[in-house]
């Protein structure tokens, strides 16, 4: 990872992001750059001035390339970036209803980034020690599982490796496969993964609904890692479905590496 960009608007769901990325520059000692999209009628260099102190507190004074630009937000972001960065950003949700929406900045660096993007929407809390990656065993999933490995080994935390296996209607002459089955096949599956990989981490096989899953078990992770163009005969990780819904919907940061 060379660099660590934040975009920051001075909403409070961007400051949780940069404070993120702050954390996250100093764990992977890489440069940190924040990203101000700013109207068209503002000085560069008086907002910069003006935004200075405010960094400095949410960052704790860790030293930031501050980037003023005008534009497009979510193709300033996105153009700034390269597939060796980090790019980290709020969710802008407002209000009751406006907490489940994922802002359309937000939803468009998503599916166009070169890079994996965090997504940041809960205000910090205590840590749980655990990153929680899906793997579905598709090539954007295990590329996310050894992103997800970097990120507990950096900040020294257990790695679970999550396969989520579906099957709507069990029973009846018709369908072969029970639970059990679809359980077993996920941990030959997690065993195949991980071996392939040398990736350390505890397995686990969930039977349930991807996205309830997903987000159910990530109020008990750091961080949530998914692949953005997974898919598989009996689950799918495929952004626009569960990895969007999880976005959306995750109660801790959550990063989406797109496929190599």
């Amino acid at each position: 990872m060379d660099r660590v960009i934040a975009g920051y608007d001075s909403s409070p769901h961007a400051g949780s992001a940069l404070a993120w990325a702050a954390a996250e520059a100093r764990r992977w000692q890489a440069e940190l750059h924040v990203l101000t999209v700013a109207d068209p009628r503002a000085r560069a260099d008086d907002l910069r001035a003006h935004l200075r102190p405010e960094l400095d507190r949410i960052t704790g004074g860790l030293p930031a390339e501050h980037h003023v630009e005008h534009g497009d937000a979510a193709a300033r972001l996105v153009g700034t970036c390269t597939a060796d960065d980090l790019l980290v950003i709020g969710s802008r949700g407002r209000g009751p209803l406006a907490e489940r929406l994922l802002g359309s900045v937000s939803h468009a660096c998503l599916h166009t980034a070169r890079c994996p993007v965090v997504i940041v929407r809960e205000q910090p809390r205590p840590p749980r020690g655990v990153v929680l990656a899906g793997v579905d065993g598709s090539a954007a999933a295990r590329h996310a599982l050894t992103v997800a490995a970097g990120e507990a080994r950096r900040g020294g935390a257990a790695l679970h490796a999550l396969h989520v296996v579906y099957w709507e209607h069990l029973g009846g002459e018709w369908i072969i496969p029970t639970v059990d089955d679809l359980v077993g096949w996920g941990k030959q599956l997690l065993e195949k993964e991980l071996a392939e990989t040398g990736v350390t981490a505890l397995p686990e096989v969930i039977h349930g609904y991807p996205t309830d899953v997903l987000t159910r078990r990530s109020e008990h992770a750091d961080l949530l890692v998914l692949g953005a163009r997974g898919h598989s005969p009996l689950t799918t990780l495929l952004l626009g479905s569960t990895a969007d819904h999880c976005a959306r919907h995750a109660r801790c940061p959550i990063m989406i590496v797109p496929a190599r």
